[in-house]
């Protein structure tokens, strides 16, 4: 499956997506939460059902699964815990919270419901022309949109004020006259899916890993946050699976510090990384060294780096599918 990542609108779903859901589970009013999911490519697609599954709809099992949730104060307290974007990523990561808050029952139906209602109104799209033209662009333009709050930031930094380095990170976004390009709209005037910027397929993700590690391991922790399974999500995820398929997040503060801890990187050329990708297949004779996939050369750097650094720059966290 190709892993994509998007830029995620943190604030909609914070304080648009969740607490719908959370008026949902804890009280059963869907009064919030499906005018959102009706504007969904979901909900669009299940139109055309015919009325004999009609039963059978992605939101007509969720709202059933939902009346059957067993309610007292302590699975109250849960579902809370469970929509609330930042209690529950703060006890997200699975390499520290063996039982992070969940629900234990199948809840499929449920999560392509979350899925499709982030995916309609919570995904930002950019372009790169940099990656996706043959204009040029100065290597050197992130660098320079930063200066002015750059040393600033990093003499926070070094004093161990992070929060204070946040808010003047955050003062540098406003007044940035930059913002998310969209997708231009299409001949009807609907706006086409957003596809995302792909970095690869497994093991390319390890390719990935292994490389940041290489850089720092803040930031191969906050890719395994990501894109490699060591976040959970609210409802879980299935990998290639219609709107069940996001895997991970990273909020707007932690794409900051990944864009601060690549700010200087430049990804491997193509003729490095075929190179790199080579010598894995031959390290497998007993004339070459031993060479583990997390040691190869990503081929996909540059699509991580763009969007890490552009997410950054406008405020937004990152959201993966696969």
């Amino acid at each position: 499956m190709t892993v994509r990542v998007y830029g995620f609108n943190w604030e909609t779903y914070a304080q648009c997506v969740m607490p719908a859901f959370k008026l949902w589970l804890t009280q059963g009013d869907d009064s919030l939460i499906y005018p959102l999911y009706t504007q969904t490519r979901c909900f669009r697609e299940e139109q055309f059902l015919p009325p004999a599954i009609q039963p059978l709809r992605t939101w007509s099992r969720a709202h059933t699964f939902v009346q059957q949730l067993p309610q007292g104060s302590h699975t109250r307290r849960e579902y809370e815990v469970l929509c609330s974007a930042e209690e529950f990523t703060e006890l997200s990561d699975s390499y520290v919270h063996r039982h992070p808050p969940q629900l234990y029952q199948n809840t499929d139906a449920l999560r392509a419901v979350w899925g499709a209602t982030v995916a309609e109104h919570c995904l930002a799209c950019f372009h790169f022309p940099l990656l996706h033209t043959s204009s040029p662009m100065d290597p050197e333009l992130y660098q320079q949109q930063e200066h002015s709050y750059g040393d600033i930031v990093s003499l926070l930094q070094s004093a161990g004020l992070h929060e204070l380095a946040w808010q003047v990170h955050q003062q540098s976004l406003e007044g940035s006259d930059n913002m998310p390009a969209t997708e231009e709209e299409g001949e009807d005037g609907d706006t086409p899916e957003i596809h995302g910027m792909e970095i690869g397929r497994h093991p390319a993700t390890l390719h990935l890993r292994g490389w940041l590690a290489s850089l720092s391991i803040r930031s191969m922790a906050l890719f395994e946050l990501l894109a490699c399974g060591r976040r959970r999500l609210p409802f879980g995820y299935r990998t290639g699976e219609p709107y069940e398929d996001f895997v991970g997040y990273l909020t707007p503060r932690e794409v900051w510090q990944l864009s601060r801890c690549l700010r200087y990187v430049q990804a491997p050329s193509s003729e490095e990384t075929r190179a790199s990708y080579a010598f894995l297949c031959q390290s497998s004779t007993e004339e070459r060294p031993f060479h583990m996939i997390d040691e190869v050369l990503p081929e996909h750097a540059e699509n991580l780096l763009a969007i890490t650094h552009q997410a950054a720059q406008h405020g937004l966290g990152l959201l993966c599918s696969s």
